[in-house]
């Protein structure tokens, strides 16, 4: 095994290799701060028990730490939500923000989402709930998809960088979240993380194309997933270096629907793009190891892409660009639902967008004054 850790403004990016598999490759782990590590191994030999000897056994610790004295710049907090009431009464809940116009001298945007306790108690039951930002070309951008707890609160930090280009200027944020009972205090943060004096600029997050969005029912042929995702093509800027499609899809609906779908079926789905297929399979196979823990209910089950109890993760794929036009193309798994008419639709809630990025500013360039918010 292998780990290697680089801290960065804002967290640490991960390189994990067991054997000659690379498990994680520069994964983002956000709020993580610099420390001194320790090489540490636990086992036990009892052949009684059925356990393995270990005979051949070493471990190796080098720290390499470049971070500067004092550490990196102090991020400039912008409050998007302050402690709004989510209950049966208020589906919606609502704030705006002031950010910066120009992010060029930013490194990365984090989003701290914050379930809190109600007067009453938190609502029982794991719902489906989204966090927006308005912006005058898309209409309302959904920056984070979470399922709440069972009975809960927590608190999650997430990497919003790629959606920069719609996180500047004056901006209104909503909230939402169809609970019937008792609910949640919900606060949104934005954490903007200066570049370092003399770091390299990453590439620039400058536009932001919708792809598919809404919901997509499976099962019906009535209803084929190809007329949901439509074939799109994006046309690139002269200035565009480079792409990524970034997909959110969670699966709702249950029995009698064939095979518990949609939340309890795994489905395969294509992304194609430029005639290049890139194939993934909707299904989260570590409920087990959420942090928001414990909780009641059947938290611990695997299910088509989501947790109760935590945000929604994007498939990210990268585009390579070849020429102007990116013919962009999705798919799903055949499948038939033969309980169609006993119950609600199994449906695919899908949110998939397209972002450009082009060169940044020269490195150097200073750094932005933070003026810390009241």
């Amino acid at each position: 095994m292998q780990l290697v850790v680089d801290w960065v403004p804002g967290g640490a990016l991960l390189d994990l290799t067991l054997g000659e598999e690379q498990v994680f490759e520069r994964y983002f782990l956000a709020g993580a701060t610099p420390y001194s590590g320790r090489a540490a191994f636990g086992g036990r030999n009892a052949e009684t028990a059925g356990w393995a000897t270990v005979d051949d056994l070493a471990i190796e610790l080098e720290d390499r730490f470049d971070v500067a004295e004092g550490g990196y710049p102090a991020p400039l907090e912008v409050v998007a939500i302050d402690r709004a009431l989510n209950d049966k009464d208020a589906h919606r809940t609502s704030g705006s923000a002031t950010l910066p116009e120009d992010l060029s001298g930013y490194e990365r945007i984090l989003m701290t989402l914050r379930l809190d306790m109600p007067e009453t108690r938190f609502d029982p039951w794991d719902r489906l709930a989204h966090v927006y930002v308005e912006d005058e070309r898309l209409g309302k951008v959904e920056l984070l998809r979470y399922i709440t707890p069972y009975h809960k609160g927590h608190v999650w930090t997430v990497d919003v960088t790629d959606l920069a280009s719609v996180l500047t200027g004056e901006r209104a944020f909503e909230q939402y979240c169809a609970t019937y009972g008792e609910g949640w205090v919900v606060s949104v943060i934005l954490h903007l993380y200066p570049r370092p004096d003399g770091a390299e600029p990453r590439p620039e997050p400058y536009r932001l194309e919708r792809l598919w969005e809404g919901k997509c029912v499976v099962g019906d042929p009535a209803q084929p997933p190809s007329r949901f995702f439509e074939a799109r093509q994006v046309t690139a800027d002269a200035e565009t270096t480079g792409a990524k499609v970034r997909t959110v899809v969670t699966g709702h609906g249950m029995s009698p629907n064939t095979d518990n779908a949609a939340e309890f079926m795994a489905l395969g789905r294509t992304l194609t793009v430029n005639g290049i297929a890139h194939q993934n399979e909707l299904w989260k196979t570590d409920n087990y190891l959420n942090p928001c823990r414990p909780q009641g209910g059947t938290w611990k089950y695997d299910r088509a892409g989501w947790a109760p109890g935590d945000v929604v993760l994007p498939w990210e794929v990268v585009v390579p660009l070849a020429g102007e036009a990116i013919d962009l193309g999705y798919a799903l798994a055949p499948y038939v639902n033969e309980g169609r008419g006993q119950t609600w639709d199994p449906f695919h809630q899908v949110t998939s967008y397209l972002v450009l990025y082009r060169d940044a500013a020269a490195a150097g360039e200073p750094t932005p004054e933070v003026q810390p918010t009241e």
